[in-house]
């Protein structure tokens, strides 16, 4: 890289010369991981990539000149709890992320606090992201977005076999490399570990988050759906989050030039039941790429080795990915990943075109010991994975076989929401001070399902039974709170209140 003269002060991004050691404008320490440094590199910034009112993204240099990303959170919250919540994910998405292992996610170095500051530190990766791209360039190719969408399945059944769903796939989060042309994915703040006990209430990011999300479900089926609604939005040009929730018509009826069978797998991928979606990513790459399934499979096995989740990092430092992680070849060479180290999908009719797959049993000895190894490689892995999440104390996503209290609520939702742009009407903000009574046992999920039930009968009965509230951007409580009015009483019930503001269509 070229000599940086000029450096930036973490505090008031003005810039100082290299040699300072503290701000010469606001007197500030200039020098990163000072106060309780986690490892022995020193950061200094050289350029501010992003940045926002919670904090930022910079490019920064260590004392040998090595390139890093530095991303920055500010502890700026009025809210103790908020504070609380944002520093536990943002230490957890830097834990996260140094127990990974794979050539598509940026290799985090370190992470820190620095005068009341949080930092983690990562690869720079040096390249545009697809919104970017998008942007400038309008639709993108067939055959380039489906290159990309190799890589992504790639990543996406890595961190499923951890047992881990994404959450936010969309096309800002993809970064391509310039000097590869490669994918590498980015930002695993609200990445989390998939149990079918739990909720949460991180939705995503709306227009690409499916709708089971939006009542704090998430599975592999989500990141399924968010992958199909990326990659129509590549393919078209037709940014969803400017569109009416889950509306996604056939991709080759806005882009003729694109493929049915692309465009039967994207409509596949973003069915709103996620039960009518693709069972495992494997099936959606399968179906995007299905010369990809017809090559003969090669078995590679690592040695299964188990660590402490305190020695990730020092294992992406110095040791060899395992295998399975290893940089692919580009996607038009690219051999098929080893079948015996994921699960099989459902059986379902093969295309004339494919060979039938058999099962495990009927495989060549020396296949049945190369898919014993791996399958044990694979139980290893899932309790390195399930230790890391014991120790940082990550949230997780419940499966949407959906319980039978959460019906009502989330049934109307996936089946009311409109799969084309209403004629005749108009988009406007409305607030609501609603009220609702649960028994006192409910969680915070039921609580908010029936606000939102709520929010919805107030604007009808206001502007009318045609009236549809966005569920693209849901409505949310005003200043966060829910209160409690009433209650409990002879039934254990409780009487809560909330104002509740979002945007409804209307006549």
């Amino acid at each position: 890289m070229a000599e940086v003269n000029q450096i930036l002060c973490p505090h008031c991004y003005k810039s100082n010369l290299r040699r300072a050691r503290f701000c010469q404008h606001c007197g500030s320490d200039i020098v990163l991981n000072n106060d309780k440094p986690t490892d022995d590199r020193r950061y200094v910034i050289t350029r501010v990539i992003k940045q926002g009112g919670q904090g930022a993204v910079f490019e920064g240099i260590d004392e040998g000149g090595q390139v890093f990303a530095i991303k920055q959170m500010l502890d700026k919250f009025t809210d103790p709890k908020e504070s609380i919540e944002a520093i536990e994910r943002f230490n957890a998405e830097a834990k996260l992320l140094q127990s990974l292992s794979h050539p598509r996610i940026p290799r985090v170095y370190s992470h820190f606090d620095d005068d009341n500051r949080h930092y983690l530190t990562m690869d720079f990766v040096r390249g545009k992201d697809l919104e970017q791209i998008v942007d400038e360039r309008g639709l993108l190719p067939e055959d380039q977005v489906l290159q990309y969408a190799d890589q992504i399945c790639d990543v996406l059944v890595y961190l499923h076999g951890k047992g881990l769903i994404y959450r936010d796939m969309k096309p800002s989060n993809v970064m391509i490399e310039a000097a590869s042309g490669g994918v590498k994915l980015v930002d695993f703040g609200i990445t989390k570990l998939f149990k079918p006990t739990e909720r949460g209430t991180q939705i995503g990011t709306p227009g690409y988050a499916p709708p089971e999300q939006y009542q704090g479900l998430a599975t592999p089926a989500s990141d399924i759906y968010a992958l199909g609604a990326t990659l129509h939005h590549l393919l078209t040009g037709r940014d969803p989050t400017e569109q009416m929730p889950f509306d996604f018509p056939a991709a080759n009826s806005v882009n003729t030039s694109v493929s049915k069978r692309t465009s039967e797998a994207l409509q596949r991928a973003l069915q709103k039941v996620p039960q009518d979606r693709f069972a495992t990513m494997n099936q959606f790459w399968d179906a995007l790429r299905p010369e990809r399934a017809r090559r003969p499979a090669q078995v590679r096995v690592a040695q299964p080795t188990v660590q402490l989740p305190a020695a990730a990092a020092a294992q992406m430092a110095g040791a060899p990915a395992m295998a399975g992680t290893a940089a692919p070849p580009t996607p038009a060479t690219r051999p098929a990943r080893p079948s015996p180290a994921r699960p099989a999908p459902p059986p379902r009719p093969a295309p004339p075109q494919r060979p039938p797959v058999h099962a495990p049993t009927a495989q060549q000895p020396a296949q049945r010991r190369g898919g014993l190894l791996a399958g044990i490689a694979a139980v290893i892995s899932w309790m390195i994975a399930l230790l890391v999440v014991a120790v940082i104390g990550m949230g997780a996503y419940v499966y949407v076989a959906r319980p039978a209290w959460a019906e009502p609520y989330i049934a109307p939702l996936i089946n009311s929401a409109p799969t084309s742009i209403p004629t005749g009407l108009t988009s406007q903000m409305v607030q609501f001070t609603v009220t609702i009574q649960l028994s006192a046992d409910a969680s915070d999920a039921e609580r908010r399902s029936a606000l939102l039930v709520a929010f919805t009968t107030a604007a009808k009965a206001q502007y009318g039974e045609s009236t549809l509230v966005n569920q693209n951007v849901p409505p949310s409580t005003v200043g966060g709170t829910i209160e409690q009015i009433g209650g409990p009483d002879a039934n254990n019930n409780v009487t809560y209140q909330a104002t509740m503001q979002g945007y409804i269509y209307t006549p």
